[in-house]
């Protein structure tokens, strides 16, 4: 104890004044014993130079001839490294090299660890997993889009009004041909419905879009669209919104329902979005009930997010969740409260920077309104005059 006291002492005193008392110090060969085991144990408790003169110390130890075996067993007893369990000491294997040749390690430490491989796809047979950081994408009730591709979303209703129960309309995706002269619901799918060829006519309006009427006939199917569009520079259809229906005269079987169409964000568009850390906000009336109106928010940057409003004389609620690539989905978690289990939120972006806009679907059940389903074409608000622009 006394010595563990004096050991204490000598260490905290070289560590505050080395300088000034290094040559009063004299520590004998038990105090540099324990100097260099409390050293090897953690080496920044200890002045190097101390650590220094007892090496020095304990180096200079030697068996004197003759003498009895207990005196020449010391330096094993003092340097571990030295005796015969050395290989199998752990104070070998770090400071205590220094002061005696490190005993030679086991093979079996010197092998190298497998390789790191994922926790849910490792193999049985050993190893060591690594957690996966990456956020899972979240799952969408209809089929997500591809940037830079014809995108869009419909429901679909037995007969021609576009509009039936609620619990019976549908959600699919819809592709629409840039010159508006033919349509795809559910492309692909079970329940595909592709229109005839169709004549179309557009008109303009006072509020950005054009208006375009398209119908045809081919024998006893019929097909037509009422939409809003916008068209670029060259003519081609870059967004669209509002009624499709497609029939059989003769047998009376019919769909229509609402609709909201474009081509998605490039992906040089959205690096560029995110590049720019931009928020870009989005707002327009629904179709299915015209006096809705959303207003969506995207923030876009290294995690890209988003939040909207959707807001009727008779009821209003809140989203919003992650963006992944052009498609986005709500977020249950981030719902106002009188938005009920099960409700869902669903969209793309379309077009290029400046001149962008949104279609998506809500499928929602709300305490005050009961189960609404709608689809809408939000365009993009830009300040001021320019593609785009909305007062």
């Amino acid at each position: 104890m006394k010595n563990a006291i004096r050991v204490a002492a000598l260490v905290l005193l070289g560590a505050l004044s080395w300088n000034v008392q290094a040559a009063s110090f004299d520590p004998d060969q038990s105090d540099c014993a324990q100097i260099l085991e409390r050293w090897a144990e953690d080496p920044s408790s200890v002045p190097q130079r101390l650590v220094d003169l007892c090496k020095e110390k304990m180096a200079a130890i030697a068996p004197a001839a003759g003498a009895p075996a207990a005196m020449a067993a010391a330096p094993a007893a003092i340097d571990p490294c030295t005796g015969p369990n050395a290989a199998g000491s752990v104070l070998c294997w770090g400071p205590w090299s220094a002061l005696a040749p490190a005993a030679a390690a086991p093979v079996a430490a010197l092998e190298f660890p497998d390789e790191p491989f994922d926790c849910e796809n490792g193999n049985e047979l050993g190893g060591r997993c690594v957690a996966s950081f990456t956020i899972p994408e979240p799952a969408l009730p209809v089929e997500g889009c591809q940037p830079g591709t014809p995108c869009g979303f419909a429901t679909l209703v037995s007969g021609v009004t576009s509009q039936g129960d609620v619990e019976e309309t549908e959600f699919f995706r819809f592709d629409l041909d840039p010159d508006g002269s033919s349509f795809t619901v559910d492309p692909d799918g079970d329940s595909e419905i592709n229109s005839v060829e169709m004549g179309v006519n557009i008109q303009p309006r006072n509020d950005g879009y054009e208006k375009m009427r398209s119908t045809g006939a081919a024998g006893e199917e019929q097909s037509r669209l009422i939409s809003r569009i916008v068209r670029d520079d060259e003519g081609p259809i870059e967004l669209a919104a509002d009624v499709w229906g497609h029939g059989n005269r003769a047998t009376g079987a019919a769909n229509s329902g609402f609709f909201a169409w474009g081509t998605s964000t490039s992906q040089a568009g959205l690096n560029a979005l995110n590049a720019g850390n931009a928020t870009v906000r989005f707002t327009g009336p629904m179709s299915v009930n015209n006096a809705t109106n959303a207003a969506i928010t995207v923030d876009f940057g290294s995690q890209p997010g988003w939040a909207g409003t959707w807001t009727n004389p008779a009821w209003s609620f809140g989203a919003g969740g992650r963006v992944t690539g052009v498609n986005f989905v709500s977020d249950a978690g981030q719902f106002t409260e009188n938005v009920q289990d099960g409700s869902f939120v669903q969209g793309a972006l379309l077009g290029e920077p400046g001149r962008q806009g949104i279609a998506h679907i809500i499928d929602v059940r709300l305490e005050d309104a009961g189960h609404i389903k709608d689809v809408g074409l939000l365009r993009q608000v830009v300040q001021g005059p320019g593609p785009g622009f909305q007062p």
